[in-house]
């Protein structure tokens, strides 16, 4: 893959500009700006926290749209957005495949390392938080959502079962699947795809799921 992966990136008919986006084992760089002197909003390795991602339909009374959208989230809490549209069909196969490949890279240079680092907690014994799931020795605990309040649920390690949809990753408890169950959205919910790695590599070492 060499050093760096560069990505051209032309948001839609409205933008004039056609922006470069580099992603590298170091750091996350994207032209983001229209400023001559500084287009670019750059985030080093050690600053990425966090990411979403999904694909949005463009509609008026009918569907004649697709905004590809991924969204980095920093320690300090700045977000960066990329995205780009298809409109009526046209680049659609492309877009699809070039978002697919940025996913990809992003994941190999910056995520796949912090779902590690989570593992590396699990397997020293220490809890800790991907999102609103906690994650401890005996368990997850996942918060329900509630007629009047959010409450939170402790779902033992034999119990924890998940299915992954499309647009969303669900985990529930084979007690009782349908009072306690919860789904995580890959755009609107952070870190989804760590959650969805972390989880998923426990419960096999467990031999709890296969997949």
């Amino acid at each position: 893959m060499g050093d760096s992966v560069d990505f051209c990136i032309k948001r839609s008919f409205l933008d004039n500009s056609n922006r470069t986006l580099t992603i590298s084992k170091d750091f996350l760089k994207f032209q983001n700006k229209d400023l001559k002197e500084n287009p670019f909003t750059i985030f080093n390795k050690e600053e990425i926290a966090e990411y979403s991602y999904g694909i949005r339909w463009i509609s008026f009374r009918l569907t004649y749209g697709r905004d590809y959208q991924i969204f980095i989230r920093n320690k300090k809490g700045k977000i960066l957005k990329i995205n780009f549209k298809s409109f009526f069909g046209q680049n659609k196969k492309e877009y699809h495949q070039k978002y697919i490949e940025i996913l990809g890279v992003l994941w190999d240079n910056f995520f796949a390392e912090i779902a590690q680092d989570f593992l590396k907690k699990f397997r020293n014994n220490e809890s800790f938080k991907i999102g609103n799931v906690e994650f401890d020795e005996a368990g997850i605990t996942i918060a329900i959502s509630g007629i009047a309040k959010t409450k939170k649920t402790k779902i033992a390690w034999e119990n924890v079962r998940t299915k992954n949809y499309y647009t969303y990753f669900a985990i529930y408890s084979s007690e009782k699947p349908n009072e306690i169950n919860r789904g995580y959205n890959y755009h609107d919910d952070w870190n989804t795809g760590v959650l969805y790695s972390v989880l998923r590599t426990i419960l096999k070492s467990k031999n709890i799921e296969t997949y």
